[in-house]
C-alpha cells in the first residue's frame, strides 16, 4: 500500500499506482519518468515492491544502477535522450 503521509490521502496499492503510471507515461513525452519513493519496509516486502514494478513496466523500467556508485561502465550518467521511454526509480530506504 501506498501512503502519502501527513496529508487526507487514502492508502492506494502499488500496483494500482504503477499500472497508471505505465498507461500514461509517455502518451505526451518520450523522455524519462522518474518516481522518487520511500520506502519503509523490510528486505521481503522491498523485493516485493521489486516483482510488481517488474511485472508492470517490464523492460521498461531501468534496472541497472546509474549513479556514482555503479560499476565502472556505468560511471557516466546517461543523458535524458538515451533515457527515452525508460522508467527510473529513486529510492529514499528507511526502515
Amino acid at each position: 500500500m501506498i501512503t502519502h503521509g501527513g496529508t487526507l490521502t487514502s492508502k492506494i496499492p502499488l500496483r494500482v499506482i504503477c499500472e497508471a503510471i505505465e498507461k500514461n507515461a509517455f502518451v505526451t513525452s518520450p523522455y524519462p519518468v522518474i518516481i522518487s519513493a520511500e520506502v519503509h519496509c523490510g528486505i521481503i516486502q522491498q523485493h516485493a515492491i521489486a516483482e510488481i514494478l517488474k511485472e508492470v513496466f517490464k523492460d521498461k523500467l531501468v534496472t541497472e544502477r546509474i549513479d556514482d556508485e555503479a560499476p565502472e561502465p556505468l560511471k557516466q550518467l546517461p543523458s535524458p535522450r538515451m533515457l527515452m521511454n525508460k522508467i527510473l526509480l529513486k529510492v529514499n530506504h528507511t526502515v
